[in-house]
This record gives C-alpha cells, sequence and structure tokens, in this order.
C-alpha cells in the first residue's frame, strides 16, 4: 500500500486491506440513534414467494424482540434505530444464530419499508459477503407503493467523507452501475466499478446497495 502522502497506482485486489481493517473509524459521523420505536410492534409483510411476516417489537432502547409469523421462529436482539427523515427509520439488528445481519428501512407515514438481509458465504476459496433485499409494507397497508428505482444520481460526481480521514468519490454512471475511488484513508487509492442499485425513499434521499 501507498504512504499517506503518495499518489498511488493501480493495486490488485490481493493487496486491499482486509474488512477488519476497512471498518475502523467509520463510525465517526453516524447520526444519533433515536427513540422513537420504543414501545412500538411493527409487522412487515415482504414481497416474497411466501408472503413472509416478520413482527418486531422494540423493548427499549436497545433490544428488540422478532418472529417470523408464518413459521413461529423468533429471537431477540440489540438494535440501533436513526431516524433519517421525519418518521423514516433505519433500523440494524444481528442475529447470531443465523449468522445473519438485518437491515430494514420504513416510512411509517406512507407505510413503505424495504429489509435486506446479508451475511457471509465462502465463494471460490474466498469469503464473500451475500445480501438480498425484498419490498414490504408496514401492517399489511394496502395502498403502499414500493420504493422507487430512481436515475436521479446518473452523471453526478459526488465526495462522501466518511471520517475526518477517509474520504470517496463516486461517479453514477448508469442506473445499475457505480465508480468509486478513495481519496484519503485506509483504501487510498483503491478503486472500483460495481453494480449498483439506487432507490429513491424521498427528496433527496436515497438507499443504495
Amino acid at each position: 500500500m501507498a504512504s499517506a502522502n503518495e499518489t498511488p497506482g493501480y493495486i490488485p485486489v490481493s493487496e486491499w486491506p482486509n474488512l477488519d481493517a476497512l471498518a475502523v473509524g467509520f463510525n465517526e459521523h453516524l447520526m444519533a440513534e433515536s427513540p422513537k420505536l420504543i414501545g412500538k410492534s411493527l409487522t412487515l409483510f415482504l414481497n416474497d414467494a411466501n408472503l413472509t411476516r416478520i413482527a418486531h417489537r422494540f423493548i427499549d432502547d436497545d433490544t428488540l424482540e422478532w418472529e417470523i409469523q408464518s413459521d413461529k421462529q423468533t429471537g431477540s436482539a440489540k438494535y440501533k434505530a436513526f431516524e433519517v427523515r421525519p418518521d423514516t427509520f433505519f433500523v440494524d439488528f444481528y442475529k447470531p444464530d443465523f449468522q445473519e445481519q438485518v437491515s430494514l428501512v420504513m416510512n411509517l407515514r406512507t407505510g413503505q419499508a424495504i429489509v435486506g438481509f446479508s451475511g457471509f458465504q465462502i465463494k471460490d476459496g474466498q469469503k464473500r459477503t451475500w445480501t438480498r433485499f425484498s419490498n414490504a409494507s408496514i401492517d399489511r397497508r394496502n395502498d403502499v407503493v414500493p420504493f422507487a428505482p430512481t436515475t436521479d444520481l446518473i452523471g453526478k460526481h459526488i465526495l462522501y467523507r466518511y471520517t475526518p480521514r477517509d474520504a470517496y468519490e463516486h461517479i453514477y454512471l448508469n442506473q445499475g452501475t457505480l465508480t468509486w475511488h478513495c481519496l484519503s484513508g485506509t483504501e487510498k487509492g483503491l478503486a472500483d466499478t460495481e453494480p449498483c442499485k439506487m432507490l429513491k425513499l424521498d427528496e433527496k434521499l436515497y438507499l443504495l446497495f
């Protein structure tokens, strides 16, 4: 890897830092957690082949109980909740028995939601991440329209500063592709072009994955 003062050239993937190194400090600009879900019970009706229903009961400021109602699987987890816009929440928690991270985006006003499940798998002898998403509605509201794909970002060149040290530029090439490049920090000099789905959650509020 290049030093902080060098301008690096191409860096092969084999020389990239591991996931533990990449995660250091990335929560420095994290917004304050929200207590507004405490005491609420929200059931998400997933738009999947099984029409899965998952109830979430927010017990206190860091514990929730979940239940997959179709097969009666239950559990509890430590969660973090962030109100990213009025009545729009991002909730994140880990299910250790399933080795699965769950991410929820919920608009309590419109009933819109999307659920992300992610974890690790071994592929071609290497540890890789996997993620799948499902649109959902909150408490089975019939008027819910899924968060829509967007073209708003196409052609934009945006600088993201995750920490005082870590800065990245993103170039959104089309509705399914972005290029990222680390300008400073742990990944300085690393760059790649990757598939990317872009959903519009609200005015100037987007979900990228």
